[in-house]
């Protein structure tokens, strides 16, 4: 009896030993999945709450009681009436799914709906993620209003305005332009404006002195002879702007010309 007695306290303390690495190790997940700033459910094939990230909560009304109950259940700012109808897709099919979604008070998220998985490569529900991308959005929202206002600057203008990169492709011209060359602004986007617009003899020295002005950093104007919608069109004086970004690193160039 002392011999078995003994027995069973060594296998007690090995088996507490064990219960505590699992809780060093679940105290750990949990800290690390909070510290993403990642909202993040956990659910059983039932569609039932397994476990939340706090930051889940900030989407959907839960509390630890929560957990157990149908996911179904649960009421959340989320625009997505089809949410239970994906989660029901990635478990049949077992194919992620991920959308971008807003909420009722102008948030946005990127929600990824995966298939859980065992370390024995069995599906044991879903794990669904929430990143909130609401700055991204409102980035997106502001350029492109500020796209509109410049297409509207540029085509009020009189003047042919072109844009282009550092490595002479068309990014953007406006109206004007488009009548001076004979193109519509479909048609020359992203097309290297010497290829298409300066014919073959003046392409080495066209490039050369525009390359000159982008290394010198300084606006300019300039002769350049290109082959417009008019015939017998002479070299044109282009007014030459550099932009730069923050790091004064040559982003884009602005042709402009009073033709």
């Amino acid at each position: 009896m002392q011999s078995l007695n003994e027995e069973l306290q060594t296998l007690n303390a090995e088996l507490l030993s064990k219960v505590d690495q699992f809780l060093n190790v679940d105290n750990d997940m949990k800290n690390l999945l909070n510290s993403t700033d990642i909202a993040t459910l956990f659910l059983d094939k039932g569609l039932n709450i397994r476990r939340f990230t706090y930051q889940a909560t900030k989407i959907f009304k839960l509390i630890k009681s929560d957990i157990g109950r149908p996911f179904t259940d649960q009421v959340s700012d989320l625009i997505y009436p089809k949410v239970v109808e994906d989660a029901v897709e990635v478990l049949t099919t077992l194919v992620f799914i991920q959308k971008q979604i807003p909420t009722k008070d102008g948030r946005w998220f990127t929600i990824r709906i995966m298939p859980y998985r065992t370390f024995e490569d069995r599906i044991d529900g879903l794990v669904i993620t929430f990143i909130n991308i609401t700055d991204q959005k409102q980035l997106e929202i502001k350029l492109y209003e500020s796209e509109q206002f410049d297409r509207l600057l540029l085509n009020s203008s009189s003047d042919v305005i072109i844009k282009l990169s550092t490595n002479w492709v068309i990014k953007e011209l406006n109206h004007k332009a488009e009548i001076f060359f004979g193109k519509s602004r479909k048609e020359v986007i992203d097309q290297h404006f010497i290829q298409m617009f300066v014919s073959e003899p003046l392409r080495k020295k066209t490039e050369k002195d525009l390359n000159k002005l982008l290394k010198q950093g300084a606006n300019s104007n300039i002769m350049i002879a290109v082959e417009s919608a008019f015939p017998d069109t002479p070299a044109v004086d282009w007014s030459v702007n550099i932009l730069m970004n923050n790091q004064k690193i040559p982003t884009s160039i602005i042709l402009t010309s009073k033709n």
